[in-house]
């Protein structure tokens, strides 16, 4: 029996299982567990989708706490800023953005592998069902072609923006209501900026293009109740070609990911006290892209990953072993922070997504990088026009 059981080792649950895991005051036994293999080097099977960008909300927070990042989790090239592309309003502009452009994959590894060998790790393992039984939660998983059950006493949600822990115990109409689809091309060529992309014949929200090395990475994100996904991928892809003279014609990878894109603050979840028929409550937390903490207007949700991670183990320190409504108090407590945050972001979404202001703040160049006249600067592009 576990007092605690993380599904999920992205960063908010690793990093929740490392904070744990290096508190030599912490009695809480805890396990984590998670579908990819996170022991091995890689796992082709399993990659998590992601344009592998550390913004600096997410550099602050590794910086809180005391994180480094090896230079193997670094990529090329490093960017100092975004090239902002609006085919809506035919404008572009570049911004000053301090991202660290990064692997992902070894970057979950890199945490997963910081967790102390106090916390139980399971890998390769995929949850199929959670029971909330009589005082405590059984959660059965597939492993090596057997099926095995744990049981925990309180459950962590960090299983990520389509998570199956909070569509099986909270609300079963609950899932994801954006989605990316993201490709890799084989490229020589190079792109010594991050683009992003505004284009309502393609989405509703944004896409981009990253330079990894030798690859180029284009993606887009789209609502969950797009019909043609492929063909408004496709439609990015002859325009960003076009546009920038970029080939793209080397397919290397197909990557996919749900992605919760919050409205509301009321859409976040961060505690929850199942009842069960003898009245028993079950406690559940949910962290990170789970809890449906992720920003509105970028879509960024490592830096919420790994906030949320450090509150709720501040809570579990500051509370009493087992005092698990406390604990629940607590970390929702800690949390409305983030719940002003997002709110603070809805409330400056128009300016990125209401294509008219958007096209008013671009073309007044407010915040831009202002270039000095010359003759390398003296021609510009004319956008691409469907």
């Amino acid at each position: 029996m576990f007092d605690l059981l993380i599904i999920g080792a992205g960063p908010a649950g690793a990093n929740l299982a490392r904070l744990i895991g290096d508190d030599p005051n912490a009695s809480y036994k805890t396990a984590i567990i998670d579908k990819r293999a996170l022991n091995q080097p890689s796992d082709h099977r399993r990659i998590k989708s992601c344009g592998g960008l550390l913004s600096p909300d997410a550099q602050h927070m590794l910086a809180k706490l005391g994180l480094s990042l090896p230079s193997d989790i670094l990529d090329s090239p490093q960017f100092f800023k975004v090239r902002t592309i609006d085919f809506d309003n035919h404008v572009e502009r570049d911004y000053k953005r301090l991202y660290y452009n990064f692997d992902r994959e070894k970057f979950d590894r890199y945490l997963f592998n910081s967790i102390s060998n106090r916390v139980e790790k399971i890998t390769d393992a995929v949850v199929k069902n959670i029971y909330a039984m009589d005082g405590y939660w059984e959660v059965e998983y597939f492993q090596n072609d057997v099926i095995h059950h744990l049981q925990s006493k309180c459950l962590v949600a960090a299983d990520g923006a389509n998570s199956f822990t909070r569509r099986k115990i909270v609300d079963p109409t609950k899932k994801a209501n954006y989605f990316s689809i993201q490709k890799s091309y084989e490229s020589s060529q190079r792109l010594p900026y991050f683009v992003g992309i505004f284009d309502s014949d393609v989405s509703d929200y944004y896409s981009w293009m990253i330079q990894k090395k030798n690859t180029i990475l284009l993606g887009t994100a789209l609502p969950c109740t797009e019909e043609n996904p492929h063909l408004k991928f496709e439609l990015l892809k002859q325009k960003m070609s076009t546009y920038l003279g970029v080939d793209l014609a080397d397919e290397h990878s197909v990557e996919g990911a749900f992605i919760e894109r919050t409205m509301r603050p009321n859409d976040l979840y961060f505690t929850h006290l199942h009842k069960t028929p003898n009245g028993k409550q079950l406690p559940l937390v949910l962290i990170g892209e789970a809890a449906g903490a992720t920003s509105p207007t970028s879509a960024e949700g490592i830096s919420y990953a790994l906030k949320t991670s450090l509150f709720l183990c501040n809570a579990l320190a500051t509370s009493k072993l087992h005092n698990y409504s406390k604990v629940l108090s607590r970390y929702d407590h800690y949390c409305d922070s983030i719940r002003h945050n997002i709110l603070f972001k809805n409330l400056k979404s128009p300016g990125m997504y209401d294509k008219r202001i958007r096209g008013l703040v671009m073309k007044s160049g407010i915040t831009a990088i202002k270039h000095e006249k010359g003759p390398s600067l003296s021609k510009r592009k004319v956008l691409y026009k469907t």
